[in-house]
C-alpha cells in the first residue's frame, strides 16, 4: 500500500515545495520591483480566483480526457506561468499568470485526490489523510525555508519552483491504478450551509479572509519591520508550521467539548494573539514574533477544521460531501477577497495594521458565535458527532472520501449524493 500510495503524495511534496517557494518570495520580489502592497495582494487574489474557478471546472477538463492526460496538462501550464512570471512586465500580466497558477493548482489537487480516492482502502483512509496532510504542509513549509538565501528579484526560485512541477509528472506516471476515479460535479448548496451551521460558515469564510492573506502580507509585514530575507523566510515557514501542526491538539479538544465552544474560543484566542500582534516593532525579540505567529496560524487555521467538524455535527451524514465542499467554496471565497483588503491595510498604516483588520473581523465572527449559542440554549442538541479530521484547504474531491460518517460500517467512507444506498445515521 505504502509503494502505491507514494507516487500520488511525491508529485504533491514537488508541487507543495514550488508553491512555498513562490509564496514567500513573490511578495519580496514584487516589493523590490516598485509595486504597491494593494497591488500585490491583488496579484495574491488573482491567484485566489484562479483556485476557485479551478475548483468548479476542472472536472470539465479531466472527463474526456482522462486523469493522466489532465495531470500532465495541469503540470505543463503551471509550470509555464510559473516560469513566464520572470519575462511579465506590468501587473496586469503578472494577474493572469498567477490566475493560471491558482487554476492549475486546483486541478492538480483534484487529480491526486481522485488517485488516493481509488487508491485508498476504507480501513485505512483516515490515515493516509493524515499523512496527505503532512506532506502537503511540510513540503510547503521546506519551500518557503529554500528561499532564505534566494534572490527575490532573480530566476532562480522562480526556476527552482518550474522544475519541481514539472518534476511532479514523473512519480505520477507510476500510479498503480486501472481506472483512476474521475472527479464529479460539484454540488455546492451555500443557502443549506447557511441554514445548517451558519458560524461554520463564518468560521471558513474567515479563515480564507486572515490565513491567506497573511500568506500574501506576511512578507510584506516582516519587511516593514525592517527584517531582512531569511528572518522573513523563517517567520513565515513558522506560521506555516503552526497552521499545520496545531491542528491537531485543537481537534482533539473539539472532539471533547461542543464544537460551538470550541470555535468562540478560537475566536477568543485569535483575538488576544491578534491584539499582541497590533503593537509589535522592529525592536520585538524574533523569537516572539515567531512563536506569536505560530500561534496565531494555528488558531486560524483550525476555524476551518473545527467548522467543517461542527457543520457535519449537525447534518446528517448523506450531506456530508456537498456540505464540505460548499464549505470550501466558502473558504476560497474568503481567499480571493483576503490578500486584496489585507495588504491594504498595511499600505495604508503601520505593519501592525494587518493584525487590526484580522481584530475586526474576528470581533464580528466571535460575537456572532455568542448570538448563535445563546440562541441554541433552546434548541435540540446535536445527535450525532464526527471524529475530527484535519482536512488541506485543496479541492472538492477530498470530501469524497471522507474516512468517518455516522453510521458507516467501521469508518466506512460515506458515497456521494445519489450513489450507493442513503446512509443511516447513528445515534450518539
Amino acid at each position: 500500500m505504502a509503494l502505491r500510495l507514494a507516487p500520488p503524495l511525491a508529485s504533491t511534496g514537488l508541487t507543495m515545495v514550488g508553491a512555498g517557494l513562490l509564496g514567500a518570495l513573490l511578495p519580496l520580489r514584487y516589493s523590490a520591483a516598485g509595486l504597491s502592497a494593494g497591488t500585490i495582494g491583488l496579484l495574491g487574489s488573482a491567484e485566489g480566483l484562479g483556485f476557485l474557478v479551478g475548483c468548479l471546472h476542472a472536472h470539465r477538463i479531466i472527463a474526456p480526457v482522462g486523469s493522466e492526460r489532465a495531470y500532465a496538462t495541469f503540470a505543463g501550464l503551471k509550470s509555464v506561468a510559473i516560469l513566464g512570471l520572470f519575462f511579465a512586465v506590468g501587473a496586469p500580466w503578472i494577474a493572469v499568470l498567477r490566475f493560471l497558477i491558482g487554476l492549475n493548482a486546483a486541478g492538480l489537487s483534484v487529480v491526486v485526490e481522485s488517485w488516493l480516492n481509488a487508491l485508498s482502502p476504507n480501513e485505512q483512509r483516515g490515515r493516509i489523510l493524515t499523512v496527505y496532510v503532512l506532506v502537503y504542509g511540510l513540503c510547503f513549509g521546506f519551500g518557503e525555508l529554500l528561499g532564505r538565501d534566494l534572490d527575490a528579484s532573480g530566476p532562480q526560485f522562480l526556476l527552482i519552483a518550474g522544475i519541481a512541477t514539472t518534476l511532479a509528472l514523473v512519480p505520477m506516471a507510476a500510479v498503480e491504478v486501472r481506472a483512476p476515479a474521475r472527479p464529479h460535479r460539484v454540488n455546492l448548496q451555500v443557502a443549506k450551509a447557511l441554514r445548517t451551521s451558519p458560524v461554520s460558515v463564518l468560521a471558513c469564510l474567515l479563515n480564507g479572509l486572515i490565513l491567506t492573506a497573511f500568506t500574501t502580507a506576511g512578507p510584506l509585514f516582516g519587511e516593514r519591520l525592517g527584517l531582512d530575507q531569511a528572518r522573513i523566510v523563517l517567520l513565515m515557514a513558522s506560521f506555516s508550521m503552526g497552521s499545520l501542526l496545531l491542528q491537531w491538539p485543537i481537534g482533539y479538544l473539539s472532539d471533547r467539548i461542543d464544537r460551538l465552544y470550541a470555535l468562540i474560543g478560537l475566536g477568543a484566542a485569535i483575538l488576544g494573539v491578534a491584539g499582541v500582534l497590533i503593537g509589535v516593532s522592529g525592536h520585538t525579540p524574533f523569537v516572539v514574533l515567531v512563536v506569536l505567529l505560530a500561534v496565531f496560524g494555528g488558531l486560524g487555521e483550525s476555524l476551518y477544521a473545527v467548522g467543517v467538524a461542527h457543520a457535519n455535527d449537525r447534518a446528517p451524514s448523506r450531506d456530508y460531501i456537498a456540505l464540505s465542499s460548499t464549505l470550501l467554496f466558502v473558504w476560497a471565497l474568503g481567499a480571493a477577497i483576503g490578500p486584496t483588503t489585507g495588504t491594504i491595510a498595511i499600505e495604508r498604516s503601520r505593519p501592525g495594521a494587518f493584525f487590526a483588520y484580522v481584530l475586526g473581523l474576528t470581533v464580528l465572527f466571535t460575537v456572532f458565535a455568542l448570538w448563535r449559542l445563546a440562541r441554541r440554549r433552546t434548541e435540540p442538541v446535536e445527535q450525532g458527532r464526527e471524529e475530527f479530521l484535519t482536512y488541506p484547504q485543496t479541492s472538492p474531491e477530498i470530501y469524497s472520501w471522507i474516512p468517518y460518517h455516522r453510521g458507516g460500517p467501521e469508518g466506512e467512507a460515506a458515497p456521494p449524493d445519489g450513489e450507493g444506498s442513503t446512509p443511516v445515521d447513528a445515534p450518539p
